[in-house]
């Protein structure tokens, strides 16, 4: 009887430690002009310190960084968040389906046509308004993802 107890309690562990490993591996959804969970458009820096612990000691002025969770923000001058960076390291993916590393070919066919084009530093952002999100790419892939408050 003690077996078959000690049996079906390891099985119910492995279960677990299963589905808290898939879990794990499952893309964080960034949702256009919002955020992701608690790191939303327009939270403060107090509530964000709340949700993400204290920010790297390299954050300065209006930027606040969490570089081993590939996040940043930059606040306006209340402290609120008015764009939200998300970094490769993230492992996220945009409701539309975009995620790190993807061509840029591939992002215009879920997005469309970008209403705005910008070139810095041998990098290109394609920047969505109405959506609120914005995609830096490095040698034609994306490896930044911001979002802010949707513009009309």
């Amino acid at each position: 009887m003690r077996t078959r107890v000690r049996l079906l309690s390891l099985a119910i562990i492995v279960l677990v430690v299963d589905a808290v490993s898939i879990a794990g591996d499952t893309p964080r959804i960034i949702t256009e002009g919002v955020g992701w969970d608690r790191f939303t458009v327009g939270a403060n820096a107090n509530y964000l310190m709340d949700v993400l612990g204290a920010p790297d000691q390299h954050s300065n002025g209006r930027m606040m960084k969490w570089t081993k969770a590939g996040l940043n923000c930059l606040l306006n001058d209340k402290n609120d968040a008015i764009e939200l960076r998300f970094e490769k390291r993230f492992k996220g993916v945009t409701e539309g389906g975009v995620t790190f590393g993807m061509p840029v070919a591939q992002v215009r066919k879920i997005y469309g046509d970008a209403e705005k084009l910008d070139w810095r530093g041998g990098g290109m952002k394609l920047i969505w308004p109405q959506r609120g999100i914005l995609i830096w790419f490095h040698k034609n892939t994306v490896y930044q993802i911001v979002v802010f408050k949707p513009q009309p």
